[in-house]
Parts: C-alpha cells; sequence; structure tokens
C-alpha cells in the first residue's frame, strides 16, 4: 500500500512526520508538503533542507518548486552548497523556476562564489529576473575557466539584452567550447540590421558544430537580419536537417525573395517539419515565383504540410 494511503495529508500530521526517526516517512511528509499552503508547511520543508539524510533534502528541495518567498530563495541557494550533489542539482533545478527580484542580490553575490556549480546556478536563476545590476557579475563570469559558468553568464546578458556587453559577446563566440559559442548566438538576439556585431552572428551560421549554426539561424530569424540572407540560403544545403529547417524559417522571418528557389527545393524534402517551414516561409515571403513548387506539393502527405502548402498559395496568389 503506497505511504501516502497511512496518513492524513493534514499539517499538524505532516509536522509529526517531519520528526519521525524513519527518513522514509519524514521524505513521504516532505513531498506531500509540496501540496500544502500557507507558511507552516514553507517553514518544515525549510527544516528538510537542514535533514541528516540526503534523500529527505533532496524532497524538500523538490517540494519547495510549489512554495514561494524570500525565504524561500535563500534557503534553496544555501542548498547550493549541500555535500550532497542530487540535493544541490535539485535545489539548482528548483531555484531556477523562482523569480523573486528581491533576492537578486543574494543571487549576484553568490555568482561571485568559489564554486562553479553554485555560480552557474544562481546566473541560471538571475536569468529570467531581468536585473541590470546582474550585468557585471554576468560579464565576469564569462571570464570562467568553466564553460557552465561561461554559458549560464551568457543566458543572463542574452535575457538583459545589454549592447555594452557585445564585446566580450564577439569574443565568446570563438569559444573553444561549443555550448558556449551556441548560448552566445542566443545572447546576440538584441543586435540591430547594420549594427555592430552582425558579422559575428553571421560567422556562427558557418560553425563547425551544427547546434551553433541552427543556433545562429534561430537569432538570425528573430532579428529579421537582411545581411544573413546569403548565408541562411548555403545553410538550406547543410548536412544536419534541424539546421535547415531554422534556416527556412529565418527566411520566412525575413521575408527574402531571393530564397524562392532554395525553399521550394526543399518541398521535396523527406522531412515533414523541413517542408513545413518551407512552406511557411514561401507564404511569409508571398512571392508568385513561389507556385509551381507549392502547387506541386499540394497534396502533401503530411497535413500539417498541406495546410500550409494552400495557405501560402492564397498568398502568393494575393487572396
Amino acid at each position: 500500500m503506497p505511504v501516502f494511503d497511512t496518513f492524513d495529508d493534514d499539517l499538524d500530521d505532516l509536522a509529526e512526520r517531519c520528526a519521525d526517526p524513519d527518513s522514509g516517512i519524514r521524505r513521504v511528509a516532505m513531498m506531500a508538503l509540496a501540496e500544502a499552503v500557507g507558511p507552516e508547511a514553507r517553514v518544515l520543508l525549510l527544516k528538510g533542507l537542514a535533514d541528516d539524510d540526503a534523500t529527505v533534502r533532496a524532497a524538500a528541495a523538490k517540494a519547495l518548486d510549489e512554495h514561494d518567498g524570500p525565504d524561500v530563495v535563500e534557503g534553496l541557494i544555501n542548498a547550493l552548497e549541500d555535500a550532497e550533489a542530487e540535493v544541490r542539482r535539485i535545489a539548482a533545478d528548483t531555484l531556477a523556476e523562482k523569480k523573486e527580484p528581491a533576492c537578486g542580490p543574494l543571487l549576484i553575490a553568490r555568482a561571485a562564489h568559489a564554486d562553479p556549480f553554485v555560480q552557474a546556478a544562481a546566473l541560471r536563476a538571475l536569468r529570467e529576473l531581468v536585473l541590470p545590476d546582474a550585468l557585471a557579475a554576468a560579464l565576469k563570469a564569462l571570464r570562467s575557466p568553466v564553460p557552465e559558468v561561461r554559458r549560464e553568464g551568457l543566458g543572463v546578458v542574452g535575457y538583459l539584452k545589454a549592447e555594452a556587453a557585445l564585446p566580450a559577446l564577439m569574443a565568446t563566440a570563438g569559444d573553444p567550447d561549443a555550448s558556449v559559442r551556441r548560448a552566445t548566438m542566443a545572447a546576440l538576439v538584441f543586435l540591430r540590421p547594420g549594427g555592430p556585431g552582425v558579422a559575428t552572428l553571421i560567422a556562427g551560421l558557418q560553425d563547425e558544430n551544427w547546434q551553433v549554426r541552427e543556433e545562429a539561424a534561430v537569432s538570425a530569424g528573430k532579428i529579421r537580419l537582411p545581411e544573413a540572407v546569403e548565408a541562411l540560403i548555403a545553410r538550406m544545403d547543410d548536412p544536419v536537417w534541424q539546421v535547415r529547417t531554422k534556416a527556412a524559417n529565418a527566411l520566412g522571418r525575413i521575408k527574402a525573395p531571393d530564397a524562392v528557389a532554395v525553399l521550394g527545393r526543399a518541398l521535396g524534402s523527406e522531412i515533414s517539419n523541413l517542408r513545413k517551414e518551407a512552406a511557411a516561409a514561401l507564404g511569409e515571403i508571398a512571392d508568385p515565383r513561389a507556385l509551381p513548387a507549392l502547387e506541386a506539393d499540394y497534396d502533401d502527405p503530411d497535413p500539417d504540410v498541406r495546410k500550409l502548402v494552400r495557405w501560402a498559395i492564397g498568398r502568393c496568389l494575393g487572396t
């Protein structure tokens, strides 16, 4: 019989079970507290973060995902230094879901911690807070010898969209770690057509790592970067279909008439996702020159592609 069926999940009962000598019972109590509300439940979970059993601490860190408040964030920040790797990982994952701007100073301070794991987790939690005060810590992180720290620092920079970070981003675009280069391409999404840094993003479309090329294509599309059209057309012959798909999407966002021919050829791909993006892009471009390729794919076997092909035909006909 499941342990949950052996007791009522009221706070008084749970409080007793949080102090039970059996760590298994304490762990299940932590799990049940995720469904409880109010400060009493939160206090019990925060005490659980200091339990002498790692499985209980891990359960408490996970259950705190359902609770908010500065004390929760502070408790999770302290749990980043737990002796057990699994507790630290869960605390980092839970902390990343919190969006408590008032806790920004605590996180910024931890971003300078001696432990790279704590640094990276703090930066990850700072990302969506979009605090200008976090920029200095993020830029410092870009000089870390640890790729994970550099990558999480780039996440903060990307959300802040700070032009002051551009020189640092142009440097990390050549980072030896592919995941850092990929994060750089994502962070460059604040660029303006014709502005500085455009060449760096276009160069990312030729990176040796396909995920970097893919991310560069995504950013070029979000910016609607006309300077990237030639490089994106070249990526329509990329050996990796995911890159071709993102390139097609970007060409549609940019509404690049020069891409009509290559997008038309992509309608003959065996990969339905690529055909879908190609059809959508041709509809965005709305150039009548695309009609022969679209009409040839009128009865595409994929219903989503058929729908987009017919929409694109209407667009090209101006109807």
